[in-house]
């Protein structure tokens, strides 16, 4: 690869610091990264669809200024930043990255799923 390849390690040669090997445990972490993410939004879609509101503010104002593709938008953004930083950071931080997000969007799919079998 160039010098100026973006997944070239080094100072400021590119937005990722080099190539990363995809470990069994991050494709696992990634897996249910993408999955809780996208079950996310379909309970968010579901509850808004049945009258409930979104709880989150952040989230709220998304929908509020884009409807209901701001969902997505928000999540994608979410994740683009979990990208970005696991690339950047070492092994245990960007596992510590992953890890987190997949746990609070497990957490949140629970929250959603629970809210709407009260329905």
């Amino acid at each position: 690869m160039g010098r100026d390849s973006p997944t070239m390690g080094g100072s400021g040669e590119g937005w990722l610091p080099g190539e990363r090997p995809l470990s069994e445990s991050h494709t696992v972490l990634w897996t249910v990264v993408i999955l809780s993410s996208l079950l996310d939004i379909v309970t968010t879609m579901v509850g808004l669809e049945r009258g409930l509101g979104e709880g989150n503010v952040v989230a709220r104002a998304f929908i509020q200024t884009y409807g209901t593709p701001g969902i997505g938008l928000l999540k994608f953004s979410a994740l683009l930043v979990v990208v970005v930083a696991w690339a950047r950071f070492d092994g245990r931080r960007a596992t510590a990255v992953l890890l987190g997000f997949a746990l609070i969007s497990l957490g949140v799919v629970a929250l959603n799923a629970m809210t709407l079998a009260t329905l």
